[in-house]
This record gives C-alpha cells, structure tokens and sequence, in this order.
C-alpha cells in the first residue's frame, strides 16, 4: 500500500513531537509558508511542554480556537505578492482610515492594520529578512488606499538604498532625508515643529483632535502625516539624547494631530531598543531575531529567533501576545 504525502507529514510529526501532546489531531491547513497541525487538547495536554519539545525541532506553537495549533515550515513556500493583496475584497472594502497590508497569516488570510489605531509602530530583524521591503510595502498600501491630498509621507533613510522609487511620489510631504543622519534627526525636530503648530489650529477652531477638525474644516490644509525612519539606530550614533526625545515627543503626542511614526532597526540591543523607545513605541513587528535574547528585548518573549528567513514576522499590537505573519513582498 502505497503512503500519502499527507500521512508522511502526519507520521514525521507524531515520530517528533506527537507523543507530548496527549491530544488528538483535528486537521492539517496548508498555508503559504507553513502547514498548521492543528491539535484538540487532551485532558492531560501541557502547552509549555509542547512549546518547549516543538522548539526543538524549529516549530512554532500557537493556541487558537481551544485548538493547539503548531506550525511546520512547508519546503515548497510560497510568495505572497503585495499586488495580489492589493486586488483582495478585503483591502478594497476595509473600514480603516490608513490601512496597511501587514501580510497573511500562517492560514492565508488577509491581515489588515488601521495606522489611526496602533498609532506608531517599531520595526526590528536582522540583515536579510526582509524589514526595508516590509516597511515600502506599508507605504504602498498606504498609497493605494488615501490620496496624497489626504495622507502624506516623510521618509527618512539613513542608508540610501531602499526608498529610490519614492524620489518624486506625489505623497511626499518633503524631499526624503538620505545618507545623512544629522538631517534625519532635525528633521524629527521639525516634525515635533509641526505637531506644535498642529495643536495651535486645534485650539484655534476649538476642537480636540485631527477627526474633528476635518469634520468642522472641510478644506484639506491638514492631511495625515506618516513619518517613516529606516534604521533609525544610525539618527541614535549622532544624537541619541535628541532622538529619544523627538521620538518620545511624536509617540505621546502625535496621534491626536494625525501624524503617525514607523521606525525599523536591524539592531534590537539594549543600546537602540532603550527603555524610552520601547515604552513609547508599543507595537512591534519582529522580523526573525539572530537570538532568543534580540526576541526578548524586542517582543518580551521567546519566538522571533525560530522564524523563517525572508518575510516571516510576528506582530504584537501594544503589548498583545504576538501573531506570526507572513509579509508581502514588493520590488523597492
């Protein structure tokens, strides 16, 4: 008799971590990168062992549904394309005011985040896995979803390398800020600049935040700003005492005026990642992590060290336990 690929997979499963579930298998999802075994838990399932004896063998472990959900990189993974993300019922009809396509997750579901909601968001990975790709690919949905009239950007790159194709995009508020960080970081002053002059217009026409004021000011003289810092460790080389302030500035202050800040590093040590940033800048995406100390001053937890390399992340919304995602990929 002759065995599926299926009860292959089922077999090489069980021969490594199967016999400390004490569960059942409920079904195997394909998803782009990775196959979900998903477990019914049994009376004397223990999800730390499970967790602790999949780690071993590159797994990683989720609880979803009341279901243990434990995730096999699939050797044939597929590319998720941004384009094609672009086209889906999902993003076309989303309710959000800024929505960003962060990617799919481990099943192949569109996921989709409001900007307005989070309202800024740390970016980390090593060298490689694809953060700069990552970080255009928010931009481009961005760009996709609210006109330059209403949404514009100011992008910084210390690097020079990523943002090319961005030079005279109608959405730039500003000419982007390249191979320099001392300009990078007045341009973050002028940024705190403008949402003092912000706050003015607010108290001016009476009103509370950037929502009323569109509501009551039906010209288009305030449209949100989204401030985008690539490897902001090299604005912190030059002036780390002026950085953590600008950005501590932006985080508290920002969202109310409608200006929204992303900043990516490949370096997560204690020396970027301080503890001003890290309070400040509650939601996090870690892209995968060189180890599981990088993960834990990242994210507070174990997990990004096991992801896979290029587009494979997992996402925390302000503190939240962290989803794995899959992000899409753009040509930069």
């Amino acid at each position: 008799m002759s065995i599926t690929k299926e009860q292959l997979m089922v077999a090489n499963f069980y021969e490594k971590i199967g016999n400390v579930t004490k569960g059942h298998l409920v079904d195997i999802i394909d998803g782009p990168l990775v196959f979900n075994f998903m477990l019914e838990p049994g009376e004397y399932s223990n999800l730390a062992t499970i967790r602790k004896t999949a780690k071993e063998h590159s797994y990683m472990v989720s609880y979803e549904n009341g279901q243990i959900n434990v995730q096999v990189p699939n050797k044939t993974r597929q590319t998720v394309f941004l384009k094609n993300l672009l086209k889906t019922k999902e993003f076309k009809n989303t309710g959000a005011i800024l929505p960003m396509i962060m990617g799919v997750d481990t099943f192949g579901k569109v996921v989709i985040e409001d900007l307005r909601k989070l309202p800024h968001m740390l970016v980390t990975g090593r060298t490689g896995c694809g953060k700069s790709v990552f970080l255009n690919s928010l931009l481009r949905s961005l760009k996709s979803a609210v006109p330059a009239t209403e949404c514009k950007f100011i992008i910084i790159d210390p690097k020079g390398v990523d943002y090319d194709t961005w030079k005279s995009d109608k959405h730039l508020m500003c000419p982007m800020v390249r191979l320099d960080a001392y300009a990078a970081v007045q341009k973050l002053q002028e940024v705190t600049e403008l949402i003092d002059e912000r706050y003015e217009q607010l108290q001016a026409n009476k009103v509370k935040n950037i929502d009323e004021y569109k509501k009551k000011i039906k010209n288009k003289d305030m449209p949100y700003v989204v401030v985008l810092v690539d490897e902001y460790a090299e604005l912190m080389n030059v002036g780390k005492k002026q950085t953590e302030a600008c950005i501590q500035q932006i985080a508290q202050k920002a969202r109310a005026v409608g200006v929204h800040l992303i900043i990516g590093t490949q370096r997560p040590d204690k020396e970027v990642l301080t503890t001003i940033i890290k309070a400040n800048m509650p939601t996090r995406v870690s892209f995968q992590a060189r180890s599981e100390l990088d993960s834990m001053n990242m994210l507070g937890e174990h997990g990004a060290e096991q992801l896979l390399p290029c587009g494979d992340m997992l996402f925390s919304d302000a503190g939240r336990e962290p989803v794995r995602i899959h992000a899409p990929y753009v040509e930069c």
